[in-house]
C-alpha cells in the first residue's frame, strides 16, 4: 500500500505546492479537482469499479474538507512569520532550520488525515486488486531502476523541478545562484536507490499482513499513523542527510536574495498565506 499512501500525501502536496500566486478562483479550481486527481493516482494501482472509484473521491472529498479547516490556518501563520522574518531581521542558519522542521513536519502531518479513508478502501478492495497491486509496484520499481542508470537525465529533470518551485517564489535566479543550485544537484542526488529498497520491504510487510482482512487493515492504519516505523534504516538515514544537505541549499539561496527577490518572495508568501485563510473559511 506503500504508493497509495505516497501518491494521497504528495497529491496534496503537489496542489498545494503548485498554486498560482495570482489567482484564488484557480487555487479553487485546484482544490476542486485534488480528490479526481489522487483517485486517478490510486486507480493506476488498483484497477477501480466505478462504484470504488465514486465512494473513493468523496471520502477524499471529506479529508480535504478537514485539512482546509485544520491545517490551513496554521500553514498560513507559519507563512506570515515566515515572510516577516525574512522581512525585518538578517537570516540565520536557526531561523532557517526552524520553518524548515516546521515545513517537513506539516508534510508528514498530512497522511494520518487519509488513514481511515485508506482503511476502509483496502478493507473493500478484492484480492485480484492487491495482486494488481502489488505487480505494478514490482514493474514500477523496475522502471524506477533503469531511470538511475540515466543519472544525467533523472539530474535535468530535478533540475526542471527546483526551478518550477523557485521561481514560484522568487522569479528569476541569477547566475550566481544557478550556479549554487547545480552544485547542490551534482552533490546531492536524491536517494533513489534507497528508497526502491525501502519500497519493497514496506511491500514485503503489505504482502504479509494479507493473512487475513483485520490483519491488513491493521497494517494500513500502523503505517498511516506513522509509515516512519516501517522505514527501513538505510532509507531513513540517506532521506535525513538529503534533507539536511536540501536544508543547507536553502538558507544558502536565501542569503543570496537581492532586495527584489527577497521583496518578491514576502509578498508571494503573504499572498499565499491569505489565500489559505479563505480557503480555511469555506464550506
Amino acid at each position: 500500500m506503500k504508493l497509495f499512501f505516497k501518491r494521497c500525501v504528495l497529491g496534496i502536496f503537489a496542489i498545494l505546492c503548485s498554486w498560482t500566486l495570482t489567482s484564488c478562483s484557480r487555487l479553487d479550481v485546484a482544490l476542486s479537482w485534488a480528490d479526481t486527481y489522487i483517485a486517478a493516482k490510486v486507480d493506476d494501482y488498483f484497477n477501480l469499479s466505478s462504484r470504488q472509484n465514486k465512494e473513493l473521491k468523496q471520502a477524499l472529498r471529506n479529508n480535504i474538507h478537514q485539512i482546509r479547516k485544520s491545517k490551513f490556518p496554521e500553514w498560513a501563520q507559519t507563512l506570515r512569520q515566515i515572510a516577516r522574518e525574512i522581512h525585518d531581521h538578517p537570516l540565520s542558519e536557526a531561523v532557517v532550520d526552524k520553518y524548515f522542521r516546521q515545513i517537513l513536519l506539516a508534510t508528514d502531518s498530512l497522511q494520518p488525515a487519509f488513514t481511515e479513508t485508506a482503511v476502509h478502501f483496502i478493507g473493500e478492495a478484492r484480492p485480484d486488486q492487491l495482486e494488481h497491486f502489488e505487480r505494478t509496484v514490482h514493474q514500477k520499481n523496475v522502471e524506477d531502476e533503469k531511470k538511475i542508470q540515466n543519472s544525467q537525465k533523472t539530474r535535468d529533470e530535478n533540475r526542471k523541478k527546483y526551478l518550477r518551485g523557485i521561481e514560484l517564489w522568487i522569479d528569476s535566479l541569477s547566475k550566481e545562484q544557478d550556479q549554487l543550485l547545480n552544485r547542490h544537484l551534482n552533490e546531492n542526488p536524491f536517494p533513489a536507490r534507497a528508497l526502491i529498497k525501502n519500497r519493497n520491504q514496506v511491500l514485503e510487510k503489505f504482502s504479509a499482513s494479507k493473512k487475513s482482512p483485520e490483519a491488513l487493515k491493521d497494517f494500513v492504519r500502523s503505517y498511516y499513523t506513522d509509515k516512519n516505523q516501517y522505514a527501513d534504516p538505510e532509507y531513513r538515514e540517506a532521506l535525513r542527510n538529503y534533507q539536511t544537505n536540501l536544508e543547507k541549499f536553502t538558507y544558502q539561496l536565501l542569503k543570496s536574495l537581492n532586495e527584489k527577490q527577497k521583496q518578491s518572495l514576502c509578498d508571494n508568501l503573504m499572498e499565499k498565506a491569505t489565500l489559505l485563510e479563505r480557503l480555511a473559511t469555506k464550506d
